[in-house]
């Protein structure tokens, strides 16, 4: 219904005539926003990462607690940060694991990794765009280095 294309079954043709399959696969937002608008969510949950949800091998953990919302699919578990506690700049994409612990793990490195490449960028000649200088400062609130790694 949201794509100007009729279709019929045996009918071989796109309505409007200039309307192309490739346009419609290139035109479908990221598999994220794919998959979660195309499943059966059952729950929205409202959850919290905390440093025992970063991987073992981090080299950045979080520091307390970050709230995030995981929509259940069905099939995949979406975990995303709650953009009133942490307003990132820029677009979100919500993470996905087949469990919770899987989902949570995968949000904590996303952002950890996010964080170590905007202290690289900082810390090469160029200076960061401001909503980048803001997401890095969001993160460093939020982040620290691995204190027991050897």
């Amino acid at each position: 219904m949201a794509l100007p294309v009729v279709i019929e079954p045996g009918v071989d043709y796109a309505s409007p005539s200039d309307w192309v399959w490739r346009d419609v696969d290139s035109s479908q937002p990221n598999s994220a926003v794919f998959h979660i608008s195309h499943s059966e969510i059952t729950r929205v949950l409202v959850d919290t990462l905390r440093p025992e949800d970063c991987s073992p091998d981090a080299n950045v953990v979080i520091k307390d607690e970050i709230p995030i919302l995981v929509l259940d699919s069905l099939d995949k578990y979406w975990a995303g940060e709650a953009k009133q506690h942490l307003p990132l700049n820029g677009v979100r994409v919500p993470v996905e694991a087949d469990t919770l612990a899987e989902a949570k793990r995968a949000l904590a490195d996303d952002l950890a990794a996010q964080f170590r490449l905007l202290m690289m960028l900082r810390s090469s000649a160029h200076q960061l765009a401001p909503p980048l200088q803001e997401n890095l400062l969001m993160l460093s609130e939020r982040l620290e280095p691995r204190r027991d790694k050897a």
